[in-house]
């Protein structure tokens, strides 16, 4: 029997999720990479760039209101709670973002999440049908199109400028009658471009000019995990802007609490057919298998004074990566948020690039490709200083090795 289970059938496992696989994350790939050239050279002579996680620790009130809890536990603390959320936590989000949009939310329209993934599989599982159509920027976070798979949408890509700012010409190819959302990053991963409030009240100009020319309704899925990663410039805000807004962020980068997996989905009182909207999202919440967002955590950012927290960290090593990069002679943008930059690769073929940065200097970075914009590659300044120094002439020699 062994044996006939062994061989199997040519399709275990799901078709789709065969060749999605095939696809799968150049991020993980680099980072399995990376564990393997760390075995050999040891760690500390592997200068990896490649993931993006938060090197900043929870702020000093999360571990307080965690000891005062474990102190004085709540009694049935850890019982199921609404699907919704907890109304002191949704009200405790709700209060942040009126603080830094000067908008009208309330709890009734925030549903917290299991991160700001789970806000986006829940937005885009509530308003799809089968063929409907989401508009993804390119370059893009790589989950995206999974996300709209999972909602049994099709993903239209559509290219940003050379400078990672809107391209109207793109999307006036990419759009049509069947785009029922677009998903836009701001701060981007992986360029750290920031878009600008002018271009924000434009796109909202053009789409409801569409939504008007076909009858339909067009969504914006603004993913905003890196709201507070913001270094130069004005932040941009959204509820100015948007009219059809579904406004998603979470608690992993501001608050280093990435593992905790907290986010949310906000929405204006004045949305149209608002409590059509939130019954779905809670719905959509609870049987898409997330359940709700840790309790635990949920508990803590309600009790918070702030859910704001100084970002110096981060800009001492964007400035700092920055200026390794000018110094190897990479060309790239500079980037105005986030912990990414997205240089160009000195060769066309950004995977060869990545290999030889990883095989012959121990470097690891991600190729464009995996982004779905080729000729460049993605770095992560989210490391230590340390690194950062020492990675200096190792940039400059990878450049040479290609002049």
């Amino acid at each position: 029997m062994n044996e006939r289970i062994s061989k199997g059938s040519a399709y275990m496992i799901a078709k789709e999720i065969e060749q999605n696989l095939t696809q799968s994350s150049w991020i993980r790939k680099m980072f399995e990479e990376g564990q393997r050239l760390k075995s050999i050279h040891g760690t500390e002579n592997v200068f990896d760039f490649s993931l993006g996680n938060p090197i900043i620790d929870p702020p000093a009130s999360y571990f307080e209101q965690l000891r005062a809890y474990a102190n004085a536990p709540i009694q049935g603390g850890h019982s199921y709670i609404p699907n919704q959320g907890l109304p002191e936590a949704r009200q405790k989000v709700a209060e942040h973002m009126n603080g830094r949009f000067n908008t009208n939310i309330t709890a009734q329209t925030v549903t917290m999440t299991s991160g700001a993934a789970g806000a986006l599989n829940v937005a885009l599982k509530s308003i799809m049908n089968p063929g409907d159509e989401v508009i993804i920027f390119t370059p893009y976070f790589a989950e995206y199109k999974f996300y709209v798979g999972n909602a049994n949408g099709v993903a239209v890509y559509c290219p940003l400028a050379e400078d990672f700012t809107f391209d109207f010409n793109e999307l006036e190819k990419a759009i049509s009658p069947k785009t029922k959302a677009i998903i836009l990053n701001n701060p981007h991963n992986p360029t750290g471009q920031l878009i600008p409030q002018s271009d924000l009240e434009r796109l909202n100009q053009y789409l409801v000019a569409k939504e008007q020319e076909w009858g339909t309704e067009i969504h914006v899925l603004y993913d905003d995990p890196y709201s507070q990663l913001i270094y130069d410039g004005n932040v941009p805000n959204p509820f100015a802007a948007i009219e059809r807004l579904f406004y998603i962020s979470s608690f992993s980068k501001d608050l280093g609490l990435a593992g905790e997996r907290l986010g949310y989905l906000a929405i204006r009182p004045d949305f149209p057919s608002v409590e059509q909207y939130m019954a779905a999202f809670v719905f959509a919440n609870r049987t898409l298998g997330f359940g709700n967002a840790t309790v635990t955590v949920q508990r803590m950012i309600s009790k918070m004074d702030t859910l704001t927290q100084e970002q110096h960290e981060y800009k001492k090593r964007r400035d700092a990566m920055v200026q390794v990069l000018e110094d190897a002679g990479f060309e790239f943008v500079y980037p105005k948020g986030g912990f990414f930059i997205f240089p160009k690769s000195p060769i066309a073929d950004d995977t060869k690039f990545c290999q030889v940065a990883a095989e012959e200097f121990q470097l690891l970075v991600v190729p464009g490709i995996g982004f779905g914009r080729a000729g460049h590659f993605r770095l992560s300044y989210s490391v230590s200083m340390e690194q950062i120094e020492r990675s200096a002439p190792v940039l400059k020699k990878l450049k040479s090795y290609f002049s």
